[in-house]
This record gives C-alpha cells, sequence and structure tokens, in this order.
C-alpha cells in the first residue's frame, strides 16, 4: 500500500471517529433543541457541559473534513490535491462529497466560533442552533468522504 494511501486511512480513521462521537452527542441532545437563551440558562449544568462537548466535537469533525479531503485526492493521484483550498474544494464537490462553498464557510464559520467565549446566552444559543442545523451535513459529508475512500483503500489491498 503507498504512502499516500497509509495517510489516507489515517485521516479516514480520526474522521470517523471524531464523526462517531459527535453523532453520538448530537442524537442525546436533539430534545433540547431548539435553544433559546432562557432555556439555556434553565438547562442544569451537565447538559449545559454536554452542548459544551457538542459544539467541541463539531468542530473537531468539520476541522478533520479538509485534511480528509486533501488525503483523498492525493491518494487518488489528483494533480491538483496540493492547490488551494477552493480547487479541492471543486474537486470533492465533482465526486459528490462536498455542496457549495457557501455551505462550507458557513459550516466554517461555526467551527471558528467555537473557540470564542460569548458571555451572551443568546449568542451562545444562536451559535449552538447554528451547529445543531449543519451537523447532518457534516456527517453526510463524512459519510460520502469515507465511502469514496474506503473503495480507493480496498482497491490498493
Amino acid at each position: 500500500m503507498s504512502v499516500r494511501v497509509q495517510v489516507l486511512e489515517q485521516a479516514l480513521q480520526a474522521l470517523r471517529q471524531a464523526a462517531s462521537r459527535l453523532r453520538a452527542t448530537h442524537g442525546d441532545l436533539t430534545a433540547h433543541f431548539p435553544l433559546t437563551s432562557a432555556r439555556l440558562n434553565a438547562m442544569s449544568q451537565i447538559d449545559q457541559e454536554r452542548l459544551d462537548a457538542l459544539a467541541v466535537r463539531y468542530a473537531r469533525c468539520q476541522d478533520l473534513l479538509a485534511p480528509a479531503m486533501r488525503a483523498l485526492a492525493r491518494a487518488q493521484l489528483e494533480p491538483k490535491a496540493d492547490a488551494s483550498f477552493l480547487v479541492l474544494h471543486a474537486l470533492m464537490q465533482k465526486q459528490g462529497i462536498v455542496a457549495t462553498t457557501a455551505d462550507w464557510e458557513r459550516q466554517r464559520s461555526l467551527r471558528n466560533a467555537v473557540g470564542h467565549e460569548y458571555p451572551e446566552a443568546e449568542t451562545i444559543a444562536d451559535l449552538l442552533n447554528g451547529i445543531q442545523a449543519e451537523i447532518p451535513a457534516i456527517l453526510s459529508m463524512v459519510e460520502r468522504l469515507s465511502q469514496v475512500a474506503s473503495a480507493l483503500i480496498a482497491e490498493h489491498r
């Protein structure tokens, strides 16, 4: 197996693990959505911590998608694999792995927001509602990337 395929396999394993954790946390918390600042303030400390875990797991999963996409393009021997992210995104879009650039930018913006401190419950609720709305799309991208990558890895065994 080539080094490129091995790197893809490692990236895919990390991404699948992150997606599995995100899926589990999301499933446990769906009854709390949509959030409002009042609902958020009334939640137990444990549920608030679980919401924090949801945000962190979303960010991690979203963050691992780009390197996994690049690893896939490299394993496919795509000559543009190391080009700009917009070129990489277009390659993945052609394969049906990702949706529009605007969708990706929205998902990335939410990921970036996770690292900031927001004192207002309303802002936190809005962020978490946005994350909750994007989780199905993120998990769907992981699944599509996983299918394409798994087929490629199987070919090289």
